[in-house]
């Protein structure tokens, strides 16, 4: 998903199937996937859950109706190329190949339990939408509320 291949961006969502702040956002990816794809657009989201297997990941995007393609970064590769630390996590890349935004989503979170009513701020889509206008990403960084992403010392036993 790092490579460009002809796309004019590339967003990388990572998701943890038992993170609930990220499921609550699998309507809202599905709408930026309806609205972007044919805009030249690629989507992928990605699994950082070191034991998860390939039917759990299946029945997970199964059970959300997540209509990308979804991989498993069991190994981290992934997190440690763009340097994820939470989920829901998106990175929009350039036409070449260039991180150009990282953050949320939006801001259906205020913090952590506290949902808001209704989304004021589309974080991802302004970034999506700026990039393809051939203009720069006006916030490039927001902070993300999620799910921390298990560093492998994390999840050592003493």
């Amino acid at each position: 998903p790092l490579q460009p291949a002809g796309r004019n961006a590339t967003v990388v969502l990572f998701s943890l199937p038992d993170c609930p702040i990220a499921n609550a956002f699998a309507p809202e990816i599905n709408r930026l996937v309806a609205a972007y794809s044919s805009k030249g657009v690629g989507f992928y989201l990605v699994h950082v859950d070191r034991d998860l297997t390939g039917a759990e990941a299946r029945k997970h995007a199964a059970d959300y109706q997540l209509r990308c393609p979804v991989l498993i970064d069991s190994r981290h590769d992934l997190v440690r190329a763009l340097g994820a630390t939470k989920t829901p996590q998106a990175f929009l890349l350039n036409a070449r190949g260039e991180t150009v935004y990282r953050g949320r989503i939006n801001n259906l979170f205020a913090d952590y339990g506290q949902r808001r009513q209704t989304v004021t701020q589309h974080d991802l889509r302004d970034a999506l939408d700026a990039v393809l206008a051939g203009k720069p990403v006006s916030h490039p960084a927001t902070e993300t509320i999620g799910c921390h992403i298990q560093t492998p010392a994390e999840t050592k036993s003493p």
